[in-house]
């Protein structure tokens, strides 16, 4: 590592100051206050500071992420807000968390993020030495083909350091990479940025542990957002007036706000005098040597202007990731495997007893033949059934009626309901069907359990979709520095998630008809065809409506930072496409047919699904008029899934516009 030849780039702050808005109309906050500092190109410099100090504010201004509002900060000669673009490449950031896919191995996991840090036209012989160079630099070449997530932690922090030295960065920042290390683990880490600024490169780490700050160059200590010190180890412990560097940090709490910055300040005051009178020639050399600097500095960062990957490459890139993290995960594949299985079970326990050809009799409106003897007839009941007792009524047919009756006491109390008067009256107003028309198999069972395999799938689609970006956020972050393009990625996850569902779903359709055929094969009756379209379709819209689900899931998964927050979000999911799905509630026109049609991919699953032909008893006619062709669900799903796609791009450019106050430019 220390043959390597790198460039450093230097690193030059101009009395920046950085701010941020506390709320409407409130009084901006000051995070930095005219912080003025130069680091040479290949030092390395440590940043310490107690909590609130500016230390993170720091580094995302440096990367170029925070709004300055007054003064210059600049990466080797350039402005980190106007040339961005220029320098993407040029500065490796090392996260707190580590940044690699888990279930990769160490080589395959740098192999992907080789496409996304290298530029386009890189070949691939210099991509494996890349990838090659980068192990060795961090000494994981004895693991390279270790599973990171078996790797110990500070095995894991090599490998995201790795992945950002495979672009061979003239400036390395690493924020509080050490924080969750033993010591022993911090020491060989800061060993190793200690070991890549002598190799060129310039290296600013954030942390927190002291023990091995010595490691650096110099340190730069942060108070109440300005520079409390910037030197050697040694000199700050004279500076601030005490015996132990840990105790710089209470040294800066005990003071006001503002003490240890003008005492800095003075300091330097007081330095620029010395060297003044120390003599031109002198000052001069110095002059020299900061313009030699100045110079590479300039050389380097044009190095950076790199073509970026484009979209079909990148597309391929994440996509590949995707299936191949998948594939190697073993308990996560097994548990995608099993789900289906188990849910299919569960299906076809909870119908075991259900009697899917169950006779049934429809309706129909009565003729007018019917109407008079319904009507000839319900008077002479109404008329017996009117009476206390049968010795009101003389031995007339009412009479008679009256004398049966009292042997039924139940038929009785039941025509003597008011239901009973209104149902009859309907049926002679035609507002109700009520003559017997035609025995068919009773259509509840089938259509009960049509909707719970929809159901089940929209669930399943929901619950794999949540959770796939928030957990890949410290790496999307960091790739999108690189020059990641969102829409590459969502598409590649959408497309990725459609495979593992078409999977999932195959599993349950598969396990679900089979149990049926076993059923049907010992003597027992299956759901009738009369009401249903086949396995194929109703799994094909099943298929369809749990990637629409999973691909609004990656909407939520890209709102949220934490994986618990999304996972309170799903039930507020999963209950509004129960009600629109027309698998209770009737969805038959009206507002609700418009939310439905609009927002829920379990109606159309179930409209696609489901087949009300005619002779369907009215209340089980859930979906109302409508056209039966397949094209309307099939161009309705798909039009679910490339809304819900778009809405998480916005999402996650609209979040990158809050936080750095634009989008990331992306060539």
């Amino acid at each position: 590592m220390d043959d390597k030849q790198t460039t450093g780039l230097s690193v030059v702050a101009e009395a920046v100051t950085v701010c941020v808005q506390t709320g409407r109309g409130g009084n901006p906050k000051t995070l930095l206050k005219d912080v003025s500092l130069r680091i040479e190109p290949g030092e390395f410099i440590c940043v310490l500071g107690p909590s609130g100090a500016g230390k993170s504010t720091l580094v995302r201004a440096i990367l170029g992420e925070r709004e300055i509002a007054a003064g210059q900060l600049r990466v080797g000669g350039h402005d980190v807000l106007d040339k961005a673009d220029t320098l993407r490449g040029s500065i490796g950031y090392v996260p707190q968390q580590d940044i690699n896919p888990t279930a990769l191995p160490v080589e395959r996991a740098l192999h992907f993020a080789s496409q996304v840090r290298l530029p386009a036209e890189t070949a691939d012989h210099v991509r494996l030495a890349a990838i090659d160079r980068a192990l060795g630099d961090v000494g994981l070449e004895s693991v390279r083909s270790a599973t990171i997530g078996t790797l110990s932690g500070g095995e894991a922090k090599r490998a995201s350091l790795a992945a950002e030295l495979l672009a061979d960065p003239g400036l390395l920042v690493v924020d509080e990479a050490t924080s969750s290390l033993d010591p022993a683990t911090e020491a060989r880490i800061m060993m190793l940025l200690a070991g890549q600024a002598r190799a060129g490169t310039t290296v600013l780490a954030v942390t927190h542990h002291l023990d091995n700050v010595d490691q650096a160059n110099k340190l730069l200590i942060l108070g109440h957002g300005e520079v409390v010190w910037f030197g050697s180890r040694m000199e700050a412990l004279g500076h601030f007036g005490v015996h132990r560097l840990a105790d710089v940090y209470l040294a800066i709490e005990d003071k006001a706000v503002g003490y240890w910055g003008d005492r800095w300040r003075e300091r330097q005051a007081e330095d620029r005098l010395l060297a003044e009178k120390g003599g031109e020639g002198e000052t001069e050399a110095q002059t020299e040597q900061l313009k030699s600097a100045d110079e590479s500095a300039e050389a380097a960062a044009a190095l950076a202007d790199m073509s970026i990957p484009g979209f079909g490459r990148q597309f391929t890139t994440f996509f590949s990731r995707e299936l191949e993290t998948t594939l190697r995960d073993s308990l996560g594949l097994a548990m995608a495997l099993l789900l289906p299985l188990v849910l299919a079970v569960v299906v076809l326990i909870g119908f075991s007893g259900t009697r899917f050809e169950k006779p049934t009799m429809t309706t129909r409106l009565l003729d007018s033949d019917e109407k008079e003897v319904l009507a000839d007839v319900w008077g002479e009941v109404r008329e017996a059934i009117s009476a206390d007792t049968v010795s009101e009524l003389d031995a007339s047919i009412p009479g008679q009626i009256r004398v049966f009756l009292d042997g039924y006491p139940k038929i009785l109390g039941h025509l003597r309901e008011p239901s009973t008067e209104r149902l009859v009256t309907d049926a002679l107003a035609d507002t109700i069907p009520l003559a017997p028309e035609r025995e068919i198999p009773d259509p509840g069972g089938t259509f009960k359990w049509l909707s719970l395999m929809s159901i089940c799938m929209v669930i399943l689609g929901f619950v794999t979709g949540f959770r796939e970006i928030v957990k890949e956020r410290p790496m999307l972050d960091l790739e999108r520095r690189h020059g990641l393009r969102f829409a590459a990625y969502v598409l590649a996850k959408v497309t990725a998630l459609a495979g593992v569902l078409a999977v999932q779903v195959a599993i349950f359709t598969a396990t679900v008809e089979l149990g049926f055929m076993i059923r049907e094969a010992l003597g027992g009756d299956g759901p009738v065809g009369l009401y249903w379209r086949g396995p194929l379709l109703s799994g094909s819209f099943n298929w369809l409506a749990a990637v629409a689900c999973a691909a609004i899931g990656l909407i939520v998964s890209a709102s949220v930072r934490s994986t618990d927050k999304g996972v309170l979000a799903v039930p507020l999911l999963i209950m509004p496409q129960i009600l629109l799905g027309a698998t209770i509630l009737p969805i038959t026109g009206g507002v609700l047919k418009v939310f439905a049609t609009l927002f829920s991919p379990l109606y159309w699953a179930h409209r696609g699904s489901r087949s009300e032909g005619d002779g369907v008893p009215d209340f089980w006619q859930h979906l109302g008029d409508y056209d039966p062709a397949l094209w309307i669900p099939f161009a309705a799903l798909t039009a679910q899934i490339v809304v819900a796609t778009a809405i998480t791009i916005l999402v996650l450019r609209w979040q990158e516009r809050a936080a750095l106050g634009r989008n990331r430019p992306v060539r």
